[in-house]
């Protein structure tokens, strides 16, 4: 997966933190029956959104597509995080995407 960087103002919640997940081989991640978790930290590694479920949305399963629609408490503070999707069996199997740390860049940028 290459870096996937995103770009918000603080206090921008409308546009969902949109990403595909795809395995190492690069096909998309089946994400039907799974259950989906988002978590974002920042550069020393403190959690902006522990892994949470709430606010996570599967846009279409079979393509790998998910979107996190952040609250205002997650976009309130300038500076660079990274997050990260859990895909989670009911079994309790899970996988994380991306898998390298860094490669879901989000960019909260101070406003005018």
């Amino acid at each position: 997966m290459a870096v996937q960087e995103q770009h918000r103002q603080v206090g921008d919640t409308r546009t969902a933190i949109a990403a595909t997940l795809t395995r190492p081989d690069g096909t998309a991640e089946d994400l039907s029956g799974l259950t989906l978790k988002f978590a974002m930290y920042d550069s020393e590694g403190s959690a902006k959104v522990a892994e949470t479920s709430s606010n996570v949305t599967v846009t279409n399963a079979s393509a790998g597509e998910v979107q996190y629609n952040p609250q205002a408490a997650d976009v309130d503070t300038e500076g660079t995080f990274f997050a990260y999707f859990i895909a989670e069996t009911g079994a309790g199997a899970q996988d994380t995407f991306p898998a390298v740390r860094g490669e879901l860049k989000i960019t909260i940028h101070p406003t005018f």
